[in-house]
C-alpha cells in the first residue's frame, strides 16, 4: 500500500503559527516573525530538514535557556574586520543582523568580512546568502558546528560537518545559490529518517559509536556522519573551522552534537564574506563574465541542466501556490508542540 501523501499547508498560515510559538517562549514579535519567515522560506524552497522542522528543537533550546530569547546582537569593527556578538540569540536573528551590517559596509567597500560569535543554530545557510544576492552582492557564509563527522574507524566525531554556502546574482535568471554541509548528507536527513519511522539509511551516510558504517539512524546519531569525498571533505571542514572557529577565537570543547534526534546546536560561530561586484570589478564586467560561463555550463550540460538554486526557486514558486507538505511524523510533532504550549495546530490543510 502506498504511504499517505503529506498534508499541505499555506506558508503564511504556518508562519503566523510559528511566530506565535516563538513569542510564547519570550521572543519579541519582530525577532519571532523574522525567524519564522526564514524557516518558512527554507521549507518553501524544498529544504525540509532545515525549515519549519527545526521549530520544536528551537523551542526546547529556548525553554532550556540555551538560546537567549531577547538577545541584542552587537557590532564592532577592528582592523577592517566586522565582529558580531550574537548574545546567544536565535541564529536567524543574529545572522540576518550580521549580513545586513556586512552589506551596509559593502556599499562603500568592495570586500567585507564578518566574524559571528555566540549565535544559535543558523539552519540552512543558503537563505542568508540568497538574500544578499537578491540585493546585488556576492556572499559566502560558513558555520562551525560541534563535532559530528569522522572517517570510518574513528572512535567518535572529530570535526563538525561545517556547512558553507555562497550565492550571487545572475542577470536574467534566479540567483545562483550553492549550500552544502561537508558530510555525505546533512545530519538533519538522519534526524528526518528517525522522525518518519524509517529503520534504515544508506550505508555511506554515517558510522555508529563503534566506528563502523551503519544503516541504523539511531546508531548514526550516536556515532558520526561521514565526510564527502573522504579526506577531501575533512579538509574543507577544516577550512571552515579556521574561518568560523579560529578567526573567532573559538577554543573547541570535547563535546559532540547531541544524539537527540532533533539536534540544532546552540552557541555556534560563523564567518561571512560579502563582495560588491560593482566596486570589485565593475557591474557590467561581472555580469558579463557570469553570464558567459553560466551559458557555457548550461549548454554543455544538456537540455535538463539547471544552475545551482534554480530547482529551489522553482520549488518555492510551486509551494507558494500548492502549500508546504508536512510529513505525518513532523505534523504529529508540531501538533504535540502546539498542545503543550496552548497554541493548537489547527491550521486548515490546502
Amino acid at each position: 500500500m502506498n504511504p499517505r501523501a503529506p498534508e499541505r499547508f499555506a506558508a503564511h498560515a504556518l508562519q503566523r503559527w510559528s511566530t506565535a510559538v516563538l513569542m510564547r517562549q519570550g521572543v519579541p514579535e519582530g525577532a519571532a516573525s523574522l525567524t519564522a519567515r526564514i524557516l518558512l522560506r527554507t521549507s518553501l524552497r524544498g529544504i525540509d530538514t532545515h525549515g519549519v522542522a527545526r521549530l520544536p528543537a528551537y523551542v526546547d533550546k529556548l525553554a532550556a535557556g540555551e538560546v537567549n530569547a531577547r538577545a541584542t546582537p552587537r557590532l564592532e569593527q577592528r582592523h577592517g574586520l566586522l565582529h558580531v556578538d550574537g548574545d546567544g540569540g536565535l541564529g536567524q536573528v543574529v545572522a540576518t543582523f550580521a549580513m545586513d551590517e556586512a552589506m551596509r559596509a559593502a556599499r562603500t567597500s568592495a570586500l567585507v568580512g564578518c566574524g559571528i560569535q555566540s549565535t544559535g543554530h543558523l539552519a540552512a545557510l543558503g537563505g542568508f546568502v540568497l538574500s544578499a544576492a537578491e540585493r546585488g552582492f556576492f556572499a559566502i557564509l560558513c558555520q562551525r558546528t560541534p563535532p559530528v563527522m569522522a572517517m570510518p574507524g574513528a572512535n567518535g566525531p572529530v570535526i563538525g560537518n561545517n556547512p558553507m554556502a555562497f550565492a550571487m546574482p545572475v542577470v536574467g535568471r534566479p540567483p545562483l545559490v550553492f549550500d552544502m554541509a561537508h558530510s555525505v548528507v546533512a545530519r538533519g536527513h538522519v534526524t528526518q529518517a528517525l522522525r518518519e519511522g524509517k529503520d534504515s539509511i544508506p550505508e555511506d551516510w554515517a558510522v555508529g559509536p563503534d566506528g563502523r558504517p551503519t544503516t541504523d539512524p539511531a546508531l548514526a546519531l550516536q556515532g558520526a556522519m561521514r565526510p564527502i569525498a573522504g579526506h577531501k571533505g575533512l579538509g574543507l571542514a577544516m577550512l571552515v573551522e579556521c574561518l568560523a572557529g579560529s578567526l573567532n577565537g573559538v577554543v573547541p570543547g570535547k563535546q559532540a552534537a547531541s544524539g537527540d534526534a532533533r539536534g540544532s546546536a546552540a552557541g555556534v560561530s560563523a564567518f561571512a564574506l560579502v563582495i560588491n561586484p560593482a566596486l570589485a570589478v565593475g557591474q557590467d564586467a561581472f555580469d558579463g563574465s557570469v553570464s558567459a560561463w553560466m551559458q557555457t555550463y548550461l549548454e554543455a550540460s544538456g537540455p535538463g541542466a539547471r544552475s545551482p538554486g534554480q530547482r529551489q526557486a522553482e520549488c518555492e514558486h510551486r509551494r507558494r501556490q500548492e502549500g508546504i507538505p508536512l510529513p505525518a511524523g513532523l505534523l504529529a510533532e508540531l501538533r504535540a508542540l502546539g498542545t503543550r504550549l496552548g497554541l493548537p495546530f489547527d491550521l486548515a490543510a490546502v
